[in-house]
């Protein structure tokens, strides 16, 4: 790709981040789970053009780290300040019965209390919100290769941030975030295991 489309690429990507970024902390907009998704999708593919990361190791290793800081702002602003979740409400709360919370989402869905896409937010996206830290995790750090470090290190990371969200009164401190989240993780991390054993004998033998 030549340089100066290379850099229309990246010009384009900073301003599509500048105005996710504004989007979502002006005050005056709630940007939906759609819109997040495709914002998201969007910078993805922008990324990849301003990157290349096919093009050697090195631009596939920036290309990962800048993927990984935009997925951790993006999980920062849901957890901590996007109004649509409620951010901006001082809640909080303490949930120690696993799966109680779960319970009580079927139960009222069947009930037909809440939708069903109040169930999805909230116990499927659970279960993707720390999903992409199996990717992520193990690309840039060796040592996420090991079941046993993944799953300590998705387990505090997640306990951390449910602790800072009662504190903060920017959501409440509930087990079933936190089993929901880990479990989503470790899904993702035994998906990838094939893969990533393939890589490591392959560039062993090359």
């Amino acid at each position: 790709m030549k340089h100066p489309v290379i850099w229309f690429f990246r010009i384009i990507c900073a301003a599509l981040l500048g105005i996710n970024i504004y989007l979502e902390h002006c005050g005056k907009f709630i940007v939906e789970p759609t819109g997040k998704l495709i914002l998201a999708a969007v910078f993805a593919l922008l990324l990849t053009f301003a990157v290349n990361p096919f093009e050697g190791k090195t631009n596939k290793k920036v290309w990962i780290w800048l993927m990984f800081l935009y997925y951790v702002w993006v999980l920062a602003n849901l957890l901590f300040f996007d109004a649509g979740f409620g951010r901006h409400d001082a809640v909080s709360g303490m949930n120690l019965q696993p799966f109680y919370t779960i319970r009580n989402y079927l139960t009222a869905y069947k009930l037909g209390n809440i939708t069903k896409e109040l169930v999805v937010i909230n116990l499927i996206g659970n279960l993707a919100a720390f999903a992409p830290m199996a990717v992520f995790l193990p690309a840039l750090f060796k040592i996420e290769h090991n079941f046993l470090i993944f799953f300590l290190t998705i387990f505090l990371m997640v306990a951390s941030v449910e602790g800072v969200q009662y504190f903060t009164q920017t959501g409440s401190c509930d087990v079933d975030d936190l089993i929901l989240n880990v479990l989503g993780a470790i899904a993702i991390w035994l998906i990838l295991l094939p893969w990533r054993i393939i890589i490591k004998y392959r560039e062993r033998w090359v």
